[in-house]
Formats: C-alpha cells, sequence, structure tokens
C-alpha cells in the first residue's frame, strides 16, 4: 500500500527560560534513581465520545460543592444520589475523590458511596477514618472488590475483623496499609476463596504468614509483595516449609517482589511453583543469576521481566532473555548494582551493562514479535565505546522505534545522533510505533528534534536535564 505524503503538525517543546527550567530542578532528584517520569505530553485525536452517564457524573462532581449548600439537598438531591444503581457509585465516587476531596467527609461517604461492586478508600482522603473502613461490611458485604491503601494506622486486627464479613471478595489491595500482617490474611484465607488478584505491597506481611493464603486461595491469579522489607531469604526458609515442595499454582500470572532482599534460590522455588507465570517483577532484588533459574523445559511463557538495579552480569542477562521470545515489557535499568542501592547507582563502575551486550541483545530482542516496552534507565556504561555505529543507535533503529515505550534516562553518553534510528530510512519503512519516549539526563541537544518529530504516535516526552533549549518539533502523521 503506497503513502501518501506525509502531514505535519508543530509540537512547541518550551524555552530556555521557561520549561527547560522547570524540568532541570527536577533533574538532580532523579540522576541517582533508576526511574524517571517528568515528561511533556499531548492528547492525540480520539473518536471515543463519553458515555451519558459520564458526562453526567462530570457535571455533578464539577458542581458538587453549590449543591451542598442548596436547599433542594435534603429533600430531592439527597434522594436522587441515593437512586442512583449500585454499579454506578463507584465511578462517581472516583470523580468526586478527584473534584472536591475536601468536602467528601464521614458522614456522606458511608450515607451514598460505599454501595456498588467495587470501592477505593486511601488514607489520604480527609473524611476517611477507622468508622468508614469498619462500616464497609455493614454496608456492603458483597462487595467483590475493595482498596484500602495507605492506612498507616489501622491494626492488623481491625482490617481482619473487616475481611471476615466480606466472602464475595476477588480482588483486594491493602497496599500501604503498614500494619496488615499475620491476622488479616489469615481472615482473608479463611473468608474469601474466590480471591482473583491480592495486593500486599509496603504491608508487614512475612512469608511465613503469607501461607495460607497460598495453600487456602488457589484461584489467585496477581499477587504483589513489594516492598515487603522482612522478605530475605532466611524468613523465606519458613514459607518452603509451609507450603511444601510438591504444590503447585499454575494460576497465577503476575507476581511482585520488587525491592525486597530474596537471593536467586528463593525465587528459583516462586518459578517453580507459579508455573504459569506472565508477568514478574523481581527489580531490585539480590539476584544474580537468572540463568538457574530457567531450563527450557520448565520455562514459563513471560511476557514481562523487570530485573532493573539486580547485580545480574552482562552475559547472563543475554542468556535468560534468548529464552523468553514472548515478551511484550522488558525492565533491565540500572543493571549491576546492588538491590538498587542510590550508591551503587551512582557509581558507574558497578553497571554490568556495555556496548557489547547491549548489541547482543538487541540481535536478540529485534526478532521478538510482541515487544512492546523497554527500560534502560540509568546504564551509564552504553555508549562509550567509538565505533561507526554505536550501540546506542544500534538499539533504536532495530528495536527501540519498533516499541511503544522507551526509556533511555539517565544515560548521560546518549547522543542526538543515536536517535537517528527513530525516523524511517524510506517510504517502504513504518514509521515509529513510539508513544511514550523518556531521554532525561542524557546528553542530547537540539538536533534530536528532527528524530523525535519522526514519532506520529508520540504522546509523551520526557527532557528533563538535557541540553534541549528552544525548539520547535514538526511531528509527521502518515495519511493511508
Amino acid at each position: 500500500m503506497s503513502k501518501r505524503p506525509l502531514k505535519r503538525r508543530l509540537l512547541e517543546l518550551g524555552s530556555r527560560d521557561g520549561q527547560r527550567a522547570s524540568l532541570s530542578e527536577t533533574a538532580s532528584a532523579q540522576q541517582n534513581v533508576p526511574s524517571s517520569s517528568t515528561a511533556s505530553t499531548r492528547s492525540l485525536p480520539t473518536s471515543t465520545i463519553p458515555t451519558l452517564t459520564t458526562l453526567c457524573g462530570r457535571a455533578f462532581a464539577a458542581n458538587f460543592a453549590k449543591l451542598r449548600s442548596n436547599p433542594a439537598w435534603e429533600y430531592k438531591i439527597s434522594n436522587d444520589l441515593r437512586a442512583i444503581p449500585d454499579p454506578l457509585i463507584p465511578k462517581l465516587f472516583t470523580m468526586l475523590r478527584a473534584s472536591c476531596p475536601t468536602f467528601l467527609n464521614h458522614e456522606f461517604i458511608v450515607t451514598y458511596l460505599l454501595r456498588g461492586p467495587s470501592l477505593v478508600l486511601r488514607g489520604d482522603l480527609p473524611g476517611v477514618n477507622r468508622s468508614t473502613v469498619s462500616s464497609i461490611s455493614r454496608f456492603n458485604p458483597g462487595i467483590q472488590e475493595l482498596e484500602l491503601s495507605g492506612f498507616a494506622n489501622i491494626p492488623d486486627k481491625g482490617f481482619a475483623s473487616l475481611i471476615r464479613h466480606l466472602s464475595s471478595l476477588r480482588i483486594l489491595n491493602l497496599c500501604g496499609s503498614v500494619k496488615v500482617g499475620s491476622e488479616t490474611i489469615k481472615a482473608a484465607a479463611t473468608t474469601c476463596p474466590n480471591l482473583r488478584t491480592v495486593n500486599l505491597n509496603y504491608t508487614s506481611v512475612t512469608p511465613t504468614s503469607l501461607v495460607p493464603l497460598i495453600t487456602e486461595c488457589p484461584h489467585i491469579e496477581i499477587l504483589k509483595l513489594g516492598g515487603v522489607q522482612n522478605w530475605t531469604d532466611s524468613t523465606f526458609s519458613n514459607f518452603i516449609s509451609g507450603v511444601g515442595e510438591d504444590l503447585r499454582r499454575p494460576t497465577l500470572r503476575t507476581l511482585k517482589l520488587r525491592q525486597t532482599s530474596l537471593s536467586d534460590n528463593s525465587i528459583c522455588f516462586l518459578l517453580v511453583l507459579y508455573p504459569g507465570l506472565q508477568r514478574f517483577d523481581i527489580s531490585f532484588t539480590h539476584i544474580r543469576h537468572p540463568t538457574i533459574l530457567l531450563s527450557p523445559s520448565t520455562i514459563p511463557a513471560l511476557q514481562k521481566l523487570s530485573l532493573t538495579s539486580t547485580p545480574v552480569s552482562g552475559p547472563n542477562l543475554v542468556k535468560i532473555i534468548s529464552l523468553l521470545p514472548q515478551l511484550r515489557t522488558l525492565g533491565l535499568g540500572a543493571l549491576g548494582s546492588s538491590g538498587g542501592s542510590r550508591i551503587s547507582v551512582g557509581n558507574n563502575s558497578a553497571m554490568t551493562m556495555t556496548d557489547s551486550h547491549l548489541r547482543d541483545l538487541t540481535t536478540i530482542l529485534e526478532t521478538f514479535t510482541f515487544l512492546e516496552s523497554i527500560n534502560l534507565v540509568g546504564n551509564t556504561k552504553l555508549g562509550t565505546k567509538s565505533d561507526t555505529q554505536s550501540s546506542l543507535s544500534y538499539f533504536i533503529s532495530r528495536v527501540g522505534r519498533k516499541c511503544k515505550k522507551l526509556n533511555l534516562a539517565g544515560i548521560p553518553w546518549l547522543q542526538s545522533a543515536d536517535l537517528a534510528g527513530l525516523a524511517p530510512a524510506d517510504y517502504n519503512v513504518d514509521a515509529s510505533r513510539l508513544e511514550t519516549l523518556i531521554l532525561n539526563n542524557t546528553g542530547i541537544d537540539d538536533e534530536a528534534g528532527v528524530y523525535i518529530s519522526s514519532c506520529p504516535s508520540l504522546a509523551s516526552l520526557g527532557l528533563a536535564g538535557t541540553k534541549i533549549t528552544s525548539i520547535t518539533i514538526t511531528y509527521c502523521e502518515y495519511n493511508d
């Protein structure tokens, strides 16, 4: 199919004294951290028309403060609120929480917003307190999806007392509720046999206390345990004893162990326990030799793998990636650092991904059909070797431009010329698919504009801490 001439549009990136200054303020805070999100965004055309219920909800949320003082509230508006069907309440609550959180006191939430199949209560919402949380079982015992995140003052027994009355739960999110522990897990294991998703990030759940959940809830598909600091190889040995070495849970698809202190043997056991794993996040852990974890006969069909800030060597990395052709998302930031510590992330000598490793990895990844997102943030050794074509340029032209999201932040040797591969070589080559491109804290300058402009789907662009001054990017769209 032939393509017509390009239609060009303009995207203003900002000025030397304006946007660049504001972005640079965040640069120093990001230099030693293997992640980066500061970005400029633009809205792409969409043909989606909001539903009538969505438009009505937005109008109500925008005028909520005024309506509360309306004399008609007591006899008319409040009755209309009670008449809203249960399935619409969660969406309305989300809109109100975003537009006027300070007007949502305990009484209003309990009276009108605890209904519906799902509920989100967060500790930073001013009107939410322990009584609000404990009222859930009284007003909505059949709830299926519950998020109670960021509650630092509610004790373990408080969550346990609530969950014992919620037997229909399928999704339970307790992220950041730091006192959640063994009592809560035991209550969920005995009361909620249909659980599918459990988020225990940044709680106090120990490996031993998790055993009842694993053994009694066989249908769990998503399990998140990131940032639980008491997960070490020593404490994990009790988990192995509790569940037994013969147990298998093939239904689990997503496992997050980010920022735990587990290493090779413990993670190996989990891969055997969960043979159906598709999304695996072991960033900021102590894993060193992932190749010993997998064999061609038992390898899971991983679609997402995150090894950011792990002490994995380049050869081991190349070997394990070659066994995962179904990958869609790959996180390889700051490889070589120990558990993601700021000291090692900022230490160039600690990094283990080199130009030769990236070239080998590129040869493998360019054959991967489904790859959509790659994170190489903080690999400070990349781009240091002078070749006819740098490893970064080689990677971007063969792999990066085909992805939807590419994070190259914190690679100081990345130059504008390395981005040339974003542009199609001729009309027989498809335009780049990139929707998100993060280039914070790299060596690019205004020359990069002409290459970035060749990405017609680009919606988010990070330029903090670069040499970009005042440029206008012309981005192009193909007309079929």
